[in-house]
Parts: C-alpha cells; structure tokens; sequence
C-alpha cells in the first residue's frame, strides 16, 4: 500500500516538473536559510557548555545605581584586585574563585643562542590568571601542567603558540619566553590543548598571577583598581545555591568596599552572574567581545520563520492554483470508493516528499554556503551531524512542520471537491475560493520581503551615516605605531619624533596614548576644585604631547593649550565635562581645578569642543587630556594623501632603524573606527542576504502563479490579440493584480517597519532619519523585481501564435 501511495505521489510530482520544481526549489531556500540561522542561534547559545562544571560556574558583575531615584549610572564586569582574596574570606561556600587580568595583543621574545632573536606578536587570549582559573574550567593538559603558576615569571601555553613558538609542545617545556619591550621572563611550565571557539574564557597565553602582582607593586590592595579586562569568576560548591549568595552581597559591599560607598554618589550592587548568561547579557563586555544580544538572535529567528513561511505560502499558492487540473482526478476516486481521510494522506504524501526533497538541497545548500557564513560571522560554524545531533532534529522537526504548513490547506480543498462537479470539469477556482486566499498569500509575501528591503535600506544609510559623520577630529590619513614602554628604550622618544618629521610624507607627529576616539583609561576617581566627594561618574583620561591637539585637528572652544611638558601640571578638558560638573559655561572652567586621588590638583586652562569619543551608538564621554610621558606607548602620525604607501615604507625602515628589537605595528586610526561597528556591518549584510532571499523566493511564486495564469488563459490571450489587443495590454492583463497586491502589502509593511527600524535606531546615540526615499525606494524596487518576474512569461504569452492558442486544449 505504502509503495502505491508513493508510485502515485511520484507520478503527480513528476507530471507537473516545473511546478514542482519551483515549489522545490523555493522550499529548499528557505529550509536552508532557516538552517543557517538555526546554526548561528545554536552556536551562540553553546558558549562554553560543553563546561563540566558549567552550572556551577559564575562572573562577578556590578551594577551602578543612583541610591536616591534607584536610577542604573553604570555596569561593567571589571573586579577590583583585593575583590578575589575578600570573596575566599567572606564566601567559604565558594569552592574556588579565580581573578584574571587580559592584555590584549602582546609582543614575545626568544633569545637564540648564536642567532637573530625571535620576535612575535600575539594578537589576542593573553592574561594574568590565578592557577585556580585551570580548576574551574576544563583545560586538557598534553605536557606539564600549572604546578609553577603559584610563583612569579612562569606561564602556560595552548598547544597552537607552543607549535608557533618552539616547534612541539614538548619543546616548550621548560623554555622561557620574554614579554613586552621590557623583558618579563615568562618560564613555561604546561601546554594545554586549544580552546574551542565558543568560550568565553579564550586563553591562550597564562601567566602567573603573582607576575602580575609583582608589575603592579605597592598600588595592589586598591579597590579603586579597575581595569579593562579584568574578570573573576567563582565555582559555587555542589550544594551552594546561588540566590542565597547574591543575599549575603550587599552585607559584603557594606563591609570590603567602605572608601567607595562614603565617598561615591552611585551605589555598588556587586552580582554573581550564572555562566549561562554570561555571553548573551550584552550590558556586560565579554573577553572575547563577539556575542549577539537576545534580541539580536530572537530577530534572525523571526527573520528564519519568516522566510520558512514565505516559501510555504508558495506551495499553498501553487497547490491551489493547480487544484482545478486535478478536480477529475479526485472525481473518480471518489467514485471508486476514496474516502477524504485516503485522499488527505495521500496529498499530505506527496507534500512530504516534496519536503523531504527540498530538505536534502537545502541542506546542500547550507553545507556549501557554511563557510561563507563562518567568514562572514567570524565563529567556527558546523555542519557536522555526526557531532551535533541536534541539527538532524532540527532538519526533521522542520520537515514535519513544512508538510503539514504547506500540505494541509491544499489537501482539505483537493479532498473536498465534489465528485459530480469534479467529473463534469464545474470547479473553478472562485467554487474552492482560492483566489481570495491566493491573493491574500501574495500579499503576506511581499510583506515579509518589503519589511526586510526597508530594514537593509535603513541599516546600509545608518552605517553610510557612520562612514561620513564629523567625529570633531580628523581621522583620515593618521597611523598609530606602537611604542616600546620599557624605560631604556622610550628615551629615544624624542628622537624618533624628530626623524619622522624629517620624511617627506609625513604632516605631523604626536607622543600619545591612544586616538581621541578608542576604548582609553577610565579616569573614575577624581575630585572637581575643593569637593569632597568624588565625582559620580568615570571620565576618559587622554595622553597626548602638546602637538596632539593640532595632528587631529581638534577645536578648542575657550582657553589655550597646556605648555609642553613631560609632566602632567595643566588640564584640557570637554565641553561636555563642562556641563557635567554643572558650569555655566565654558568659560567658567578656566582656572578651576581638577584632583586625582592620591595626586595634587591641576588647573584648567582650555576646553575643547565636543568630539565622538567612541562608537556613535553612545554619547560623548566626560574627557581629560593631558601631556605626560609617562602615559605615552603610542606615536600618531598625520600622513600626506598623496603617496601614502611610499610614506609608510620609509616609515617602517626608520622605525626600525631606531628600534631594531621592537616589533613594526601600526594601525589606522579609521580602520580602528570602523571595528567599532562591526556588530552593525554584520547586521548589514545579513539583511542584504536575507531581503534577497525573501525576494527570489517570492519571485518564484510569483512566476509559477503567472505561468498558472498562462497556461489557463491561453485561449483568452488568443482571442484578444485575434480582436486586436496588443502586446502592452496583455502585459497588463498579467501584471495588474499582482501590482495592485504589492500595493497592498507596501501600505501594511510601511508602519510595521518604520515602528521596527525606529526602535533599532533609537538604540543609537546618534543615527540617520527615515525619510521617505526609503520608502519609495523599497516599493519601486518590489514592484521592478515583479514586473520582471511577471513579464518574462506575461511577453511569451502575448507574443504566441494566437492560431496555435485557439486551437490549445
């Protein structure tokens, strides 16, 4: 019986090929779609699972409130250092608690005997971390292990830099490798097997934390010690509930962080965060810096059913559509004894083995687009079934889903027809009212894929309106070369300043820290003239030598500049630190004093205008800018446009020249900008991808609908063009309707994505309006791409021999 069903479900499918191909085809662009993103939703929620003590792992966090109106100033995952030993003393049911320092890019030296050093550079997974880090997580050890990390100048490594730098793991062991410019000794002592991707804990290099204490020296104790990329973690005991302990931790504030609360106008509500929100909470910064919100994720799940839906709608149209030629099919069926639960088996059949075919070339089409995706995303996606089961599900759970959205409809009206009717060929498409649900399945289409063109319009003008916003400073044709911070290599400074002056392409040079516009120090304790109490709020603390302001062009609004100094002793500050310390203007600022703890004050003597500090999606940060060579790792250079490459080599030769065991690295400052807004080029180009894929896929229906249309009005389009119609009125007999559908699905998608994009937008501290040509442009380009589906079949029916469509059955 079964293989009957099936010989008849192959028959139906293969006597009409082009229908079912469109419906095949369209299918399996959306199962491949939604698989993708089912990849991505899968692998962002997988961060660090595979954990064996996953559940019990959590971060501490801090939240920033306003003790008076409860109001949220602040939040940030960064750990004062005594924060560790006071949660060991104060929290016994803590198993193990372990503090971490990240680095950030690092360079690392081995002497050679006889030979030229080695020199490298290791861009990310760099940290000071207390040996209890290697007991919390799961690190798989092939040589040694971190019985030296309890002593200062040891280290261990993953198997990838021990492969980099000494050719095996075992070779590493025991070998010394010397970080940054100022020779730490790091001695290896264990190589571990490299993390997998999805973690947010990503070591690759682990130093020992009494290196790190022994760096910091006498400043260690500070509770005021904050620092970017500072996390600490704890491991709960087995029978440790967490919501007790988030109980005990206002008493804990109250007692460890006493200078902060009597001095502070914020308050510190100090949190234990489960492992399982740790990359999906996006108010707190990850290691890694690479998870998607919630809303980010729920957004591509919506978009995914979406396109499912789309594609569903394609068969139900087409289904339908058809439904007359196979009327006395059911007909005799019927009389020969079917009953409508047979027939509704059997069509539901023939969908599933459409679905199942449209499952296996989606899944092709996932395999081969996965690594595109991966590049594109940055993660290690996968489409390995053997190694996660889960997508297998995934597929079946789509498929039975698929067969009965696209299958039932169709099967209840194909099984309802009645047999008489059916056998004296009376049905017609207003007697099943398909037309109705018809056009009511191609308006939803279009909706679908005229929210998504308006959402990639405005994304693509927001990220035009980053490209070309005034930041307040010029950033174009300036370069950042690192600098050696040890003390016997910075006195050449000022040397290295004058011999880049001396080349051709170069404008101008600065001594700094960092650009106007980067992730700089938090300058969060300060005091404003004679206050007592501290200031509620951080503000960003810039070096920069007195030739800084001039290279970037800033604007100074009143004052003057600090003279050159290599000491801090005259202050430049923001226009917008002007209104925080509630001055009435900038004027008023000139003279006052700023006080550093522990340090002396310093006078105001010129405010600068407002310039972006950071990403346009915040506000303008409270800034200092002072001169201190102390503070300076950074040499900034303002290039000419003309010959920038030519410029950049000599660049290069000289540095090297100069510094010749420094390793050359240099960054531009735009490039560096525009990282900031990698999350939302991301974002971009997603919904490039999935407007086009909504688009073809509506397409598609489109074109089997109008070639339904063909075949059923050929007689019609003979006669007409017999009694003189011509070619652009029979375009226009096809193409009306659908115009007038797309009409309507453009007046219900307007409001729905103007009401969505807004709300993306306001997300932004800064962003580009929607104005109307966005609209316009999202219905010419629907009502263009349609006309061309429509016409192609709509011209070969006008253009056919009228003869030949008189005489067609």
């Amino acid at each position: 019986m079964m293989n009957s069903n099936f010989k008849l479900s192959f028959r139906a499918i293969w006597k009409n090929k082009s229908f079912s191909l469109i419906n095949i085809l369209g299918l399996a662009v959306g199962i491949a779609a939604s698989l993708l993103i089912f990849l991505v939703i899968h692998y962002e929620k997988s961060y660090d699972t595979y954990q064996s003590r996953y559940d019990r792992i959590a971060r501490m966090v801090t939240i920033d409130h306003n003790p008076t109106t409860g109001e949220v100033t602040g939040s940030h995952s960064m750990a004062p250092r005594p924060l560790a030993d006071a949660l060991r003393r104060d929290f016994p049911g803590l198993e193990k608690v372990a503090a971490m320092q990240g680095v950030g890019s690092a360079q690392f030296y081995i002497p050679v005997q006889g030979q030229e050093e080695k020199k490298y550079k290791v861009d990310r997974g760099v940290f000071f971390a207390e040996q209890s880090l290697y007991d919390i997580f799961d690190f798989s050890w092939i040589v040694g292990n971190t019985k030296g990390l309890e002593e200062p100048n040891t280290a261990v490594i993953n198997e990838s830099i021990a492969r980099r730098f000494f050719g095996t793991p075992e070779s590493a062991i025991g070998k010394t490798v010397q970080m940054w410019s100022y020779r730490v000794p790091l001695r290896v002592t264990g190589v571990f097997k490299d993390l997998p991707e999805n973690t947010d804990v990503p070591v690759c290099i682990g130093a020992s934390y009494p290196t790190f204490k022994n760096l910091i020296g006498k400043d260690w104790d500070s509770w005021r010690s904050l620092g970017g990329g500072t996390q600490l973690f704890v491991l709960l005991s087995p029978s440790q509930e967490l919501a007790k302990l988030q109980a005990q931790s206002p008493a804990f504030v109250k007692r460890n962080y006493r200078e902060e609360q009597e001095h502070a106008l914020t308050r510190i509500d100090l949190r234990f965060q489960p492992m399982r929100e740790v990359h999906v909470d996006k108010r707190f910064d990850t290691l890694k810096k690479d998870n998607l919100s919630p809303q980010e994720l729920w957004g591509m799940m919506l978009i995914g059913a979406f396109l499912l839906m789309v594609a569903c709608v394609n068969f139900i149209n087409l289904a339908t559509a058809q439904s007359i030629n196979r009327a006395k099919e059911i007909g005799v069926r019927k009389v020969l004894g079917s009953d409508r639960p047979q027939l509704i088996r059997q069509f539901l059949q023939e969908t599933a083995l459409i679905t199942a075919l449209a499952v296996v070339l989606g899944s092709l089409i996932a395999l081969i687009a996965t690594p595109y995706l991966s590049d594109l995303m940055g993660k290690q996606l996968s489409m390995n079934v053997l190694h996660s089961p889960v997508i297998l599900l995934f597929l079946l759970i789509i498929g039975l889903v698929v067969t009965l959205l696209a299958g039932f409809y169709p099967a209840l009206v194909l099984s309802g027809f009645n047999p008489l009717l059916a056998i004296k060929s009376r049905i017609s498409n207003r007697t099943v009212g398909g037309i109705s649900l018809r056009r009511g399945l191609v308006v939803f289409q279009f909706v679908i894929a005229q929210l998504l063109v308006i959402g990639t319009l405005v994304v693509i003008k927001q990220m035009s309106f980053f490209r070309n916003k005034s930041l307040g400073f010029e950033k174009e044709a300036v370069v950042m070369v690192d600098l050696p911070s040890d003390s016997s290599l910075k006195v050449r400074y000022p040397y290295l300043v004058a011999e880049m002056n001396k080349l051709k392409g170069v404008e101008a040079t600065s001594l700094c820290w960092t650009a106007p516009a980067s992730n700089a120090i938090q300058l969060s304790d300060f005091y404003f003239n004679n206050d007592t109490e501290k200031q509620p709020y951080s503000a960003k603390r810039l070096y920069g030598d007195s030739a800084y302001y001039n290279l970037f062009r800033m604007s100074l609004a009143v004052g003057r500049l600090p003279f050159p100094s290599d000491t801090i002793r005259e202050l430049l500050i923001n226009e917008t630190l002007v209104k925080k310390l509630g001055l009435g203007s900038s004027e008023d600022a000139l003279g006052k004093t700023i006080r550093f703890t522990g340090g002396q004050a310093y006078p105001i003597v010129g405010v600068v205008k407002d310039f972006n500090d950071n990403s346009l999606r915040d506000g303008i940060s409270p800034v200092v800018i002072a001169p201190d060579f102390n503070g300076y790792g950074t040499l900034a250079l303002r290039l000419r446009k003309d010959d920038v490459n030519t410029t950049l080599k000599a660049v290069e030769k000289r540095f090297k020249e100069i510094y010749p065991t420094y390793m050359y690295d240099l960054t531009f400052v735009d490039d560096s900008i525009r990282s900031f807004y990698s999350n939302e080029a991301l974002i971009a180009k997603l919904f490039q991808i999935f407007a086009i894929l909504a688009i073809f896929i509506s397409s598609l229906g489109l074109y089997g609908l109008v070639s339904f249309m063909a075949v059923q009005k050929t007689k019609e389009v003979g006669i007409r063009k017999v009694l003189g119609a011509s070619i652009q009125s029979i375009l226009y007999l096809f193409s009306r309707e659908f115009t007038i559908l797309i009409g309507v699905a453009f007046l219900i998608a307007t409001p729905a994505a103007y009401y969505f994009m807004h709300r993306w937008l306001s997300g932004f501290h800064y962003h580009t309006d929607m104005g109307w040509e966005i609209f316009l442009l999202a219905i010419v380009m629907s009502l263009v791409i349609a006309w061309l589906t429509v016409g192609y079949k709509a011209v070969r029916a006008a253009t056919a021999n009228p003869v030949k469509s008189l005489r067609a059955e």
